[in-house]
């Protein structure tokens, strides 16, 4: 479908439905969705703008887990509309539930995970992960929340499982000051005979990593400052430790765009995270020189799936009175689900 059909579907639907209607976008989708959304952000600014939404169908242009959350969080009577259902996400296929079961289990033989263990999981995850982790009293968190929600977690028990996301995980509790042999990385691929590491371990991570972020390299941050004398590098926590050690800021996809965005003209800067988001940044701050940190740049292949005309289906749909592809969450899994959000909910608004 053209961008201007969309752009009169988009019009139509708005001027029928009015508050009934919130189109949400996340950062990586094309700029045809994002321009079309109400809102576009990171996964806590979008997980925040449905939560606090009275609209009655909520359009998440994203990936599946992200609107799975939303329908999570959301009130009676709202429904979750993703325009792709096949949008998925490598990272958070990365753990399931039987396999976090498993772990847990195995970790019974050392220790008694229900009363030294706390989980956390990232909010890239599907919804019976999440409660699993609401279930034993644990917490959700992003990237902007991972430390906090850490800390929070700590507080809790003297251990804690970050699932899945090995790097998001390993640099946080660099900041928290975690020393490296109080960490120990769970692979259930290659599950091991023996638990001594983990009943050793404060912090254990689960071996999953965003297919994106992990491209970035240490080369790439040499190369970038050789070629571009006086660049800055911002990076995305989900890349690797040793990325992250070279860069000048680390943050979530909000922080990289405020800390861009608010820079001084004339600044050059090399941006570890998709690159959609680094080509949109370019475009609106051409005061600035702009680029992605890697070589071949990186794109989300589940991020692209969504195209104008996937989201002006589902909108024309409504203003049919069908409601298609709508994102539903069993109730034994919300509940527990949604307790393990609106714990990292409450934890950022502190």
């Amino acid at each position: 479908m053209e961008r201007l059909s969309l752009e009169e579907v988009v019009a139509e639907a708005r001027e029928a439905l009015g508050s009934d209607l919130l189109i949400l976008a996340h950062h990586y989708q094309r700029d045809e969705i994002v321009e079309a959304a109400d809102c576009r952000g990171d996964s806590l600014e979008l997980s925040r703008k449905a939560a606090a939404s009275e609209a009655r169908w909520i359009v998440f242009c994203g990936v599946h887990f992200m609107a799975e959350t939303a329908a999570i969080l959301a009130k009676d009577g709202q429904r979750v509309l993703i325009p792709r259902v096949d949008a998925g996400c490598f990272l958070a296929h990365t753990v399931d539930y039987p396999s976090l079961v498993e772990l847990w289990r195995r970790l019974g033989e050392v220790m008694d995970p229900d009363a030294e263990v706390l989980p956390v999981a990232y909010v890239n995850t599907t919804a019976d992960v999440k409660a699993f982790v609401g279930k034993k009293g644990g917490a959700c968190c992003t990237s902007s929340s991972a430390e906090a929600v850490l800390r929070w977690a700590f507080s809790q028990r003297y251990k804690v499982l970050f699932v899945p996301d090995q790097y998001l995980g390993r640099n946080t509790a660099r900041r928290l000051g975690i020393p490296e042999e109080e960490i120990a990385v769970w692979d259930p691929r290659r599950p091991p005979d023996r638990m001594d590491t983990f009943a050793r371990a404060r912090l254990i991570l689960w071996r999953g990593t965003c297919n994106v972020h992990v491209r970035f390299l240490p080369e790439d941050v040499r190369r970038a400052r050789e070629e571009h004398p006086g660049v800055r590098v911002v990076v995305h926590p989900e890349c690797r430790p040793e990325v992250v050690e070279l860069a000048d800021e680390v943050g979530s996809t909000s922080y990289i765009i405020e800390t861009v965005s608010s820079s001084p003209p004339g600044s050059i800067w090399a941006v570890g995270t998709e690159e959609r988001l680094v080509a949109r940044l370019a475009k609106e701050n051409p005061d600035k020189e702009i680029f992605s940190l890697a070589e071949v740049p990186p794109f989300c292949s589940y991020m692209s799936l969504t195209r104008p005309g996937d989201l002006a289906a589902v909108l024309e749909g409504l203003l049919e009175d069908k409601a298609e592809n709508v994102v539903e969450v069993p109730p034994e899994i919300r509940a527990p689900a949604r307790e393990a959000l609106e714990r990292m909910l409450a934890i950022t608004r502190r």
